[in-house]
């Protein structure tokens, strides 16, 4: 047994129990809007009916639509872009070319197919929709020649935050069979593990990965900081059956990313408005639909009664059925035998059932992410509807990039660059030491970038308007700048615009030109004034003046 690794089982056994009662929010939630996940506090077997508790499934529907906003709407296309932050730096044209090529090759990373970007992020989407929760990881395939993108089922997991409300120390349940701790951990395994290899290498043990600051576990050891001086994270496996540490190494980055929609204070994990908000009318449209398919039921094929000493068995009401009465030759059979008309409030409860479901839709937002229709409309119409898509998005789509975007690809930018992906020769000395961010080009972003465009319009044509009375309101403005914000805002690549050199030619052409006309009007105008002056003379001396 090992000290360290008992005191690293004990925290996340604490970890895990506060975490517990989040396990049974989340359980009930999914039972409601995820019934694939809902395995929080119990397991499924093969053949397992998910849904086998519910009655409408328009809860399901309406998680799984806003699950797939984030990859339809924010993953498309190019939709990321490295950069500094720095307007002034990003702008400029060698680093704004330097910072493409890095774009694009961080692309090719991430989007090969082995990486399995997509699927991962797909998982995290829906868990991150219906629980507040996703849980991510970015490290280095086991061949290190790609990256490799996984998701987490959030019950396996269980975190802290720093001061700084960071989430710097994760603990994961990894459970593993004999056989796959004896081919990655040879010689650090317990016997009582290498005795299940030879006997039953099928037996499953308790395994957790551990990913925490250095500093946490090796502050007292100068040793060990000297050792990983430039390493400010360290990934450690620990068998929790035997306390044994079975391997560990340095992380330049904490490479989980626990994307969190809505945090409360005082708890680490986070929270779904969309479920949360919705969870009583879920309950509410289950009974609803169980109550109105009851009744449905009743209406096409009603109860009946009977009286009881003439029917001797159960009335066969199906197609074709006999039924056997003693009936006096002067009895009615509609005296002793009627049907049960309950279906009459139907319609009541199909209105309650609609009222349900619009409630569940204004929580999920189905009703404010669909970009509007604007072929039809004025500028100014087009201006308002997209900045109101913009208010009703942002709540959403807003935390996404921050929260999740953000450090899932800054990770992996990273890692990338320790093990060099770039070519770094030919990166302009003004990008040397600075922070590498990432810009978003999103609905959100289009909607900015569409703002300059139409804004651009405007001015023209109001500066336009207003030189036509007074001709130096055009030398108050900064054409060229309107004009490169403009066209950024359109969305056009960088490589569109010359190189500087070309700008200084082509201005000082221009200058050249403007000069030499400005000259040939001055001549031409010298030679107008003297022959008028000639005719002017002539006309003098023919009429005796001069």
């Amino acid at each position: 047994m090992d000290s360290r690794a008992r005191e690293l089982i004990r925290i996340g056994s604490g970890l895990f129990s506060k975490k517990s009662m989040w396990d049974s929010l989340a359980q009930e939630i999914a039972e409601h809007f995820h019934p694939m996940r809902s395995d929080f506090t119990q397991s499924f077997s093969l053949g397992t009916d998910f849904a086998t508790g519910l009655m409408d499934s328009y809860p399901v529907q309406a998680r799984e639509t806003l699950g797939n906003m984030p990859n339809a709407m924010l993953r498309q296309g190019d939709w990321f872009k490295v950069g500094t932050g720095e307007e002034d730096i990003d702008e400029d044209k060698l680093n704004a070319e330097w910072l493409e090529y890095a774009t694009k090759s961080y692309r090719k990373l991430v989007y090969d197919r082995r990486a399995l970007f997509v699927k991962a992020t797909v998982e995290s989407d829906h868990d991150y929709v219906t629980f507040g929760n996703g849980v991510l990881s970015v490290e280095e395939s086991p061949t290190r020649d790609h990256l490799l993108y996984r998701a987490w089922h959030p019950k396996l997991c269980a975190w802290m935050e720093n001061e700084a409300g960071q989430i710097d120390h994760l603990q994961r349940k990894a459970p593993m069979t004999a056989r796959a701790m004896a081919r990655r951990w040879a010689k650090n395994l317990h016997s009582g593990i290498r005795q299940a290899v030879e006997k039953d290498p099928t037996k499953e043990f308790s395994v957790r990965h551990i990913v925490l600051p250095v500093d946490e576990i090796y502050g007292d050891d100068r040793k060990a900081m000297r050792r990983y001086r430039d390493m400010p994270f360290v990934s450690i496996y620990v068998d929790c059956d035997h306390e044994l540490i079975l391997g560990e190494g340095p992380l330049p980055v904490f490479n989980y990313v626990v994307p969190r929609w809505r945090t409360v204070s005082g708890f680490p994990q986070g929270f779904s408005p969309a479920t949360i908000n919705s969870l009583p009318d879920g309950r509410s449209l289950q009974v609803l639909a169980r109550i109105i398919l009851e009744q449905g039921e009743k209406a096409v094929d009603p109860p009946v009664i009977g009286k009881g000493d003439i029917f001797r068995d159960a009335v066969n009401l199906y197609a074709g059925g006999m039924t056997f009465v003693d009936l006096e030759d002067a009895d009615d059979i509609r005296k002793v035998f009627q049907t049960v008309d309950t279906g009459g409030n139907l319609n009541i409860g199909a209105e309650m059932k609609a009222d349900t479901r619009n409630l569940i839709a204004e929580a999920f937002l189905l009703n404010k992410l669909m970009l509007p229709n604007t072929r039809e409309m004025t500028a100014y119409e087009t201006q308002a509807r997209l900045e109101e898509f913009r208010r009703a998005a942002l709540p959403f789509f807003g935390p996404i990039e921050s929260e999740y975007h953000l450090p899932l690809l800054d990770i992996g930018f990273q890692i990338a660059l320790r093990n060099g992906a770039f070519d770094l020769r030919d990166m302009p000395d003004a990008l040397a030491g600075q922070e590498i961010t990432f810009t978003f080009d999103t609905p959100l972003n289009t909607v900015e970038g569409r703002q300059n465009v139409q804004a651009f319009m405007e001015s023209v044509q109001i500066i336009a308007a207003a030189a036509q009375f007074d001709q130096t309101i055009p030398q108050r403005w900064n054409l060229p700048k309107m004009v490169d914000d403009a066209v950024r805002g359109a969305g056009a690549p960088s490589d569109w615009e010359v190189d500087e050199e070309v700008k200084a030619e082509a201005e000082e052409q221009q200058r050249t030109v403007a000069g030499l006309q400005k000259a040939a009007a001055m001549l031409q105008g010298g030679a107008q004034v003297g022959k008028d002056v000639a005719e002017a003379t002539v006309a003098l001396e023919q009429a005796g003046l001069a």
